[in-house]
């Protein structure tokens, strides 16, 4: 069914779509916005750019690559980025929510949105919190960030430098 549905995709992605705000959909939860931002279920993701840190980036050599999904391959060009997470890691923090808005005070805030560092090795390095929460939306915010995969290196890049991201997840 999945093979079915990646080559309908892949038969359709090529076409030009009319309206610059709905791109390809691998299946009904997974859009992509506009560029720079994908959208799953509650969450946003988007890349806000290459960080400006004194961090070179590595190079193709200094990497280990790994075959990328359809989805990936989409979420990276979509994203615009080197970087990108495994196709397991949007479920995997959308299925997080009920855990960050489980208590009174985060129950009042419709959504989270997070800045994201990325290091030139694929790592998150750091996280802040946008807006107010409360201290224990935020060490369950970390928890679950501490729980992210390592982005995967996006194959045809000279380098992989730092760059931030933006998600917003919603109640």
């Amino acid at each position: 069914m999945k093979l079915l549905i990646a080559s309908a995709f892949l038969l359709f992605s090529g076409f030009p779509l009319e309206n610059p705000r709905a791109s390809a959909q691998q299946n009904t939860e997974l859009s992509f916005l506009v560029e720079s931002s994908i959208s799953f279920n509650r969450l946003i993701i988007n890349k806000i750019k290459s960080s400006e840190s004194r961090e070179e980036g590595l190079n193709e050599k200094e990497l280990k690559f790994e075959p990328l999904t359809m989805v990936e391959m989409n979420m990276a060009r979509n994203l615009n980025s080197h970087w990108v997470w495994p196709e397991y890691t949007l479920e995997m923090i959308d299925s997080y929510s009920p855990f960050l808005f489980r208590t009174k005070k985060s129950q009042e805030l419709e959504e989270v949105t997070i800045m994201l560092n990325v290091n030139s090795k694929g790592r998150i390095s750091g996280f802040e919190v946008l807006g107010e929460v409360d201290k224990g939306t935020k060490e369950r915010l970390d928890h679950m960030i501490r729980k992210m995969p390592v982005c995967k290196p996006v194959p045809g890049f000279e380098s992989y430098t730092p760059s931030i991201f933006e998600l917003t997840i919603k109640k």
